[in-house]
């Protein structure tokens, strides 16, 4: 399941290099249709039984471009539904208690 924007570190220890959900506002977790949220709350993504998942994403707060752009962040992909800041658990506020990183690439711009 994609999950989230997030801030990224390095890639020195793979997906786990990365930093917390992409978060310029200080807003706590939410999701994608949620007025106050990570600007990297992006919610659940599920695969189908062959192991794939089509997305296709448009979100006026992850831009391209100026000041928090994407370009260079991560996209994390965790291990458990994310309870969108919703599920009462200790994690829900900050990571959706999405379970663990298994699996994250870079933003990059082709062209």
């Amino acid at each position: 399941m994609v999950k989230a924007v997030a801030v990224l570190t390095d890639t020195t220890n793979g997906c786990m290099s990365t930093g917390p959900h992409f978060n310029p506002a200080g807003h706590v977790h939410g999701a994608p249709e949620d007025e106050i949220r990570h600007a990297g709350d992006l919610g659940n993504v599920t695969a189908g039984v062959d192991g794939v998942a089509s997305i296709n994403i448009t979100d006026c707060h992850i831009p391209l471009t100026g000041p928090n752009s994407i370009v260079g962040r991560a996209v994390v992909v965790h291990g458990d539904a994310d309870d969108l800041g919703k599920g009462g658990h200790e994690l829900s506020k900050s990571t959706g208690n999405a379970g663990a990183r298994v699996a994250c690439g870079i933003i990059g711009l082709q062209g």
